[in-house]
């Protein structure tokens, strides 16, 4: 008897592991003007989530939206460069499917960087998230809003945080909580 086949979450899981390996999401730049406690970003802890990468726990969602600005799903960090807009260190846009649709506000991304250092970023109501903290990378990356967390499964290679280079409906597929 064949073995049965991988459940179709599981499968999609491990198709975006195997394409997000071969990305390259950018450079690392040094910190701007967010300072962890302006738009888009909830604050850093130390400790919480380590060398295994982000708490997988469910994030209730936040009410307190940042400002997303605009143009969302675009390469965040092709502008926001610090070359006349605010420099951002890690950016992108989360969906309700792998194939872009409906923003999602209110998610929080979990970032822990490679010392341990955990950031909470909020989502806007166009879905957009974003920091110029200075990040130990790789870092480990998750997605939450409750009920729903999906944990990215390798980290983030130290060439940056412009996340929406890589998450591509046609290719990689959008960050996104259904």
């Amino acid at each position: 008897m064949p073995p049965s086949p991988l459940p179709l979450p599981l499968r999609s899981l491990l198709l975006l592991t195997f394409a997000l390996g071969a990305c390259d999401v950018g450079s690392v730049l040094p910190e701007g003007g967010v300072d962890g406690s302006g738009p888009g970003v909830d604050g850093a802890t130390g400790g919480d989530g380590g060398a295994d990468g982000p708490s997988v726990t469910c994030e209730p969602a936040a009410t307190n939206l940042p400002n997303g600005e605009h143009r969302p799903g675009e390469a965040c960090l092709g502008c926001h460069n610090g070359n006349g807009a605010p420099r951002f260190t890690v950016a992108g846009t989360v969906y309700a499917s792998a194939q872009g649709g409906a923003a999602v506000p209110g998610a929080t991304i979990v970032v822990t960087d490679a010392g341990g250092v955990v950031t909470r970023l909020v989502t806007a109501s166009n879905g957009n998230f974003y920091s110029n903290r200075t990040f130990a990378f790789p870092v480990q990356v998750s997605a939450s809003k409750c009920p729903d967390t999906r944990p990215m499964i390798g980290a983030v290679a130290s060439t940056g945080g412009d996340c929406n280079t890589c998450h591509q409906a046609a290719t990689s597929g959008r960050i996104y909580l259904p």
